[in-house]
């Protein structure tokens, strides 16, 4: 299995694919739902106790970018716990470049062929109408890492089930472990994001209210620190560093920086590396523990990262086909921790932990 997956992949190109495409419907935080999403995932999961032969029942994820090294961490996730399951058909389809007519094609060929269980990696709407045409087929489609709601806030038709972390969340912890870090400093917060999606905007917007709810209650002091408006850097790593270095030439008392794309971290500290910054001058903190962002946290040119649980919700997405295939039910939403990384971290918000799954990537793939 593994030799033949490895055949579809070139070189490892780092974009910000993973959060540049998304059409959600919002995210919000109180106790009232969480404790509503919680109660949901109980409710909604009855364990399947039906004997099958899972050799009888394909499954696949279908992406596109498939040489991504995020997207990697997800296959490999899905793979092995494929394989642990005892799926012998199990592998990957769509596109090496971002061609998502493509990508839905081979989505759709997977159906016509008698496949059974497809992760559709897709964050928006354009996905929907494939979504239908494969569940008509007979096939259970589950979707990680993206909220996939319609505009009247219902899921799409054929979805069987839902899975991501609340970027709600994660903006709110940047926020707070940025704040401590320059309690009684003085200068100014850049924020950049790949575009308007609602998904980062979510992200910058907790980490504001969150700023201010801080200031407001004295927690720190943060008196004589202003946050800048929210920029696009875009998902091109040159480019991003060209328009990063443009922000910091305005705003040279910056000290601190939040940005919500996956390329982030090497952006920003390249960028301030060529505004004459030494490494940790900058209070910065950025999106997925890849390898390079990790060598950068390592290095201290990066603070903080968001991890979101990209090898996790792969393969809990596994386990939820495994689960319906045996006459199971799992709930239409759960609710994933995406850890906050650093250098100090212990665990999933430790380096090591990370850096194994980057190792065993690159060896499950060579």
């Amino acid at each position: 299995m593994k030799k033949n997956v490895a055949k579809t992949w070139m070189s490892i190109v780092l974009t910000c694919a993973m959060t540049a495409t998304l059409s959600l419907t919002g995210f919000s935080e109180t106790t009232e739902n969480k404790a509503e999403e919680v109660a949901t995932e109980a409710e909604g999961y009855v364990e399947g106790t039906e004997e099958i032969d899972p050799s009888d029942f394909p499954v696949a994820v279908c992406m596109d970018n498939m040489n991504h090294p995020v997207h990697r961490i997800v296959q490999m996730g899905f793979l092995k716990k494929a394989e642990e399951l005892g799926y012998t058909d199990a592998k990957v389809i769509g596109t090496d470049g971002n061609d998502m007519s493509e990508k839905y094609a081979s989505a759709e060929g997977f159906a016509a062929e008698g496949g059974k269980g497809l992760l559709m990696w897709a964050g928006d709407s354009s996905c929907f109408e494939t979504i239908k045409s494969c569940a008509d087929q007979g096939v259970i489609v589950g979707t990680p890492h993206f909220k996939l709601q319609t505009d009247d806030g219902n899921y799409p038709e054929g979805l069987r089930f839902n899975m991501a972390c609340n970027p709600v969340t994660y903006g709110k912890q940047i926020a707070d472990l940025m704040a401590e870090a320059l309690d009684g400093k003085e200068g100014s917060i850049g924020r950049t994001q790949n575009s308007m999606n609602t998904t980062e905007n979510a992200a910058q917007e907790s980490f504001l209210d969150e700023w201010n709810t801080l200031a407001d209650a004295g927690t720190y002091d943060l008196s004589k620190i202003k946050v800048l408006d929210v920029e696009l850097e875009g998902a091109q790593v040159d480019e991003a560093i060209n328009i990063i270095l443009g922000i910091l030439q305005s705003n040279s008392d910056i000290i601190g920086a939040f940005g919500s794309c996956g390329n982030s971290p090497i952006t920003w500290a390249d960028a301030a590396s060529k505004a004459g910054k030494s490494d940790g001058e900058i209070w910065i903190a950025g999106m997925d523990a890849t390898e390079g962002n990790l060598d950068y946290l390592e290095k201290g040119k990066v603070q903080a990262l968001v991890a979101q649980p990209l090898y996790d919700e792969a393969q809990k997405t596994m386990e939820y086909f495994d689960n319906l295939f045996r006459g199971g039910e799992v709930p239409m939403w759960t609710d994933l921790d995406a850890p906050i990384v650093t250098k100090d971290g212990e665990g999933k918000s430790g380096i090591q932990y990370h850096r194994d799954i980057a190792s065993e990537v690159n060896e499950f793939f060579q």
